[in-house]
């Protein structure tokens, strides 16, 4: 269900959206919604992003936040070269070492 909001907005931003209307033969209303929806969803992105980076949050979750599929969080973070595993040198030289000794 729908509910009304009304918003005040500067001159500057008023006569934007009425050129985006225009470009897109919309009305002002339609325009508005769309630009909320798109800044909506890049709020929860960048949100979801700070709780990786924090350690607050595993990707998983971030995904769920940002309201994206995991496929599609894990494209956000490589796009931005974010780097979303946490591992340490010595878990690297164990994991080495495990690597090898099962080769043999």
């Amino acid at each position: 269900m729908s509910k009304a909001l009304s918003v005040k907005l500067d001159e500057e931003k008023l006569k934007i959206i009425d050129e985006i209307a225009k470009e897109e033969k919309s009305d002002r209303s339609s325009v508005t919604r769309k630009l909320l929806e798109l800044g909506i969803k890049q709020w929860m992105t960048e949100k979801a992003i700070q709780l990786v980076l924090s350690g607050k949050a595993s990707i998983w979750k971030a995904a769920q936040v940002a309201q994206v599929s995991l496929r599609e969080f894990l494209d956000i973070l490589h796009e931005r070269k974010i780097s979303w595993i946490k591992i340490s040198p010595e878990e690297i030289e164990r994991e080495l070492k495990w690597i090898t000794k099962k080769k043999d």
